[in-house]
């Protein structure tokens, strides 16, 4: 069988090329860089150049091919990004470079193919889910999804001034109990409307993450 990969010379392309070629099919493999061609030899792969964004390229090398199938591993997700870039996409090169060869190259490797008669196509593409680890490798939009625990609720702190007394003792026990015991709270107006906690609230929060026992004895009040 003939496979067209576009996007060969990527991270999965690299690793999908040859196992197409060891399991006996034809591979043609497109990259925008001609420098890559030699590596894409040295897997077993017609290397063909071409810019995924042009269309007139696209089917100019799809033409030329005639795959019966075609894959469409494209991204641009091998460039530099930060955690910036995760906290606005929007901003991100390699994001929205990605969503543009998801979009308008995908418009063109299909056209391509339907002028060639190509019978299938398949494509990488994202999902913001995780399917359940149940079944084969192959999943669909029928097959069970993961459950992610809920992670909003209540927070524990630990009050500032532990030297300072609470007014009347600790009704309960008999005695003064220090401010600077655990006390439960929920999460502050202020940081749901996107203001950080102060320093005091975030080392609170860590210290009893880091010690169960005195989140479990803060609990039992």
């Amino acid at each position: 069988m003939k496979v067209f990969v576009a996007g060969a010379s990527g991270a999965l392309g690299v690793q999908l090329v040859p196992e197409l070629v060891a399991a006996g099919h034809q591979v043609v493999a497109m990259t925008r860089t001609a420098s890559k061609q030699d590596g894409l030899r040295a897997l077993g792969a017609r290397p063909v150049v071409a810019d995924a964004l042009d269309p007139d390229a696209v089917a100019r090398v799809v033409g030329e091919a005639e795959p019966e199938v075609i894959v469409h591993q494209l991204t641009a997700l091998s460039e530099p990004t930060s955690a910036g870039d995760m906290r606005h996409p929007e901003r991100s090169f390699a994001v929205t470079m990605t969503n543009r060869l998801r979009t308008e190259s995908t418009d063109h490797l299909l056209a391509a193919g339907r002028a060639v008669g190509a019978r299938r196509f398949v494509a990488q593409s994202f999902a913001a889910f995780r399917f359940a680890r149940t079944g084969g490798p192959v999943q669909t939009e029928a097959d069970p999804q993961t459950t992610v625990p809920d992670r909003r609720g209540r927070r524990w702190r630990l009050v500032a001034h532990p030297h300072r007394r609470r007014r009347g003792g600790d009704r309960r026990r008999g005695r003064s109990r220090p401010a600077g015991d655990l006390q439960h709270c929920r999460r502050r107006p202020r940081a749901r409307a996107g203001v950080a906690a102060g320093a005091g609230e975030r080392a609170g929060c860590q210290a009893t993450q880091a010690c169960p026992t005195l989140a479990r004895a803060a609990g039992g009040r």
